[in-house]
Formats: structure tokens, C-alpha cells, sequence
């Protein structure tokens, strides 16, 4: 396992304009939770090996040199006991953007998610309940749940990664900090700013649209 910077923030903070900019730096190829979207196989994997008493993380992050977003952000733990030496990025957002970004993207997809009859749920739906809705938010979408369990994620990154390893980042803050942490030059292009939501709720609004149609 090669994994040298890990991501430790939920979705929705900016963590796919930090995939890009890894990927510029040469920490690619960096993975997130879009990645899962097209990739069946990968989505099995993932929920097997959930499932599993053991997470074989050298199998799941097999052939990634950084890893952010969901899944990774919510076993940052585990996986620092396999890659101890990896380097821990949070980036930082405003909770009650975050909250609007998530009320308007995330908690709708899942909300619906849990709608579509388990034998015919795709892996990737399946994925995204179990890590996000199960695993992360334990069904609890409303406002007061939100906040105590971001902060609290936050608190024990903080508390439990060593100084010297830990980036606290806003993608505002543009390359300098970024670079500055990993030992990079400064790229002369601007930092990525991807603003949409995603391969991730595009592939679920996808799924919703034709599901309409078939009905």
C-alpha cells in the first residue's frame, strides 16, 4: 500500500478540488468517492470487505498514492495503522454551508436511495448507504445530529493526528499552504475549484431519472 496523504473531511468541504490538486502535485492517482460511480467492481470490493471482520486496506487502496472523501474520511484511524507516516489534510468549510451543501446534494440522494427495493439496488447506491447514510450519519439528516457529529469528526482528527503531519486547509487558501505541507512548488495555474456536485450525485440523479421513466 502507497497511500502518502490521506483526506479526513467529509464531502462536500472541497475534497474533489483537493483530489485534482494532488493529482497535480504527484500524489495521483488519488482516490474518491466519484471514482466509485462507474466502477462496479470496485464498489463490491469495498462492500465485502466492509462487511468483513478484518478491512484488508492494502486490497482497497491497492494502487493509490492519496485517498479523500468518502469512504476513506470515516476510517482515517485503521488505515493510519497500516500508512502510520501518511500525511492528513482536513479541509475546513463553514458548517452551515456544509449543511446546505449536504441537504441539497447528499441527504436528498439517500433519502431516495433507501426507496429503491434492496434486489434491485445498484453497488454504488448501495455503497453510498451503507458508508455515508449507515456509517457516517447513522440515519440522523437533521440539523443539531449534523452539527455534533461534524464537529466531533473534526475534534478527534485534531486530537488524535500528530501536529507535524496534519494540514488544516480551506481550498480558499489556494496552493501556497497546500504545497508549502507537502514540499511542492508552487504550480503557475490556478487551484482546481470544482463547485458542482460531482460524478457522485450526477451518476445518482441519473439513476432516479430513469427509474422515473421505466415506472
Amino acid at each position: 500500500m502507497n497511500i502518502q496523504i490521506l483526506g479526513a473531511s467529509f464531502g462536500r468541504t472541497g475534497t474533489l478540488s483537493l483530489q485534482q490538486a494532488l493529482e497535480e502535485l504527484g500524489f495521483g492517482p488519488c482516490l474518491h468517492m466519484s471514482n466509485f460511480a462507474a466502477d462496479t467492481e470496485r464498489c463490491c470490493a469495498w462492500l465485502e470487505e466492509l462487511h468483513a471482520e478484518w478491512i484488508n486496506w492494502p486490497r482497497l487502496l491497492s494502487g493509490f498514492a492519496s485517498a479523500v472523501d468518502w469512504p476513506v474520511c470515516i476510517f482515517l484511524e485503521e488505515i493510519l495503522e497500516c500508512a502510520p507516516e501518511a500525511r492528513v489534510i482536513v479541509t475546513e468549510r463553514d458548517f452551515d454551508s456544509w449543511y446546505r451543501s449536504v441537504s441539497d446534494t447528499v441527504f436528498p440522494a439517500l433519502r431516495w436511495a433507501e426507496l429503491i427495493p434492496e434486489k434491485v439496488r445498484p453497488e454504488f447506491v448501495r455503497l453510498a448507504r451503507e458508508v455515508i447514510g449507515n456509517r457516517t450519519f447513522e440515519g440522523e439528516f437533521d440539523r443539531e445530529s449534523a452539527k455534533r457529529l461534524y464537529r466531533a469528526h473534526l475534534e478527534n482528527i485534531v486530537e488524535k493526528v500528530p501536529a507535524d503531519q496534519l494540514l488544516r486547509f480551506s481550498i480558499s487558501d489556494g496552493w501556497g499552504p497546500l504545497c508549502g505541507f507537502l514540499g511542492k512548488p508552487v504550480p503557475d495555474r490556478p487551484f482546481p475549484r470544482e463547485n458542482s456536485s460531482g460524478e457522485f450525485f450526477s451518476l445518482l440523479s441519473r439513476m432516479r431519472r430513469k427509474r422515473r421513466v421505466e415506472k
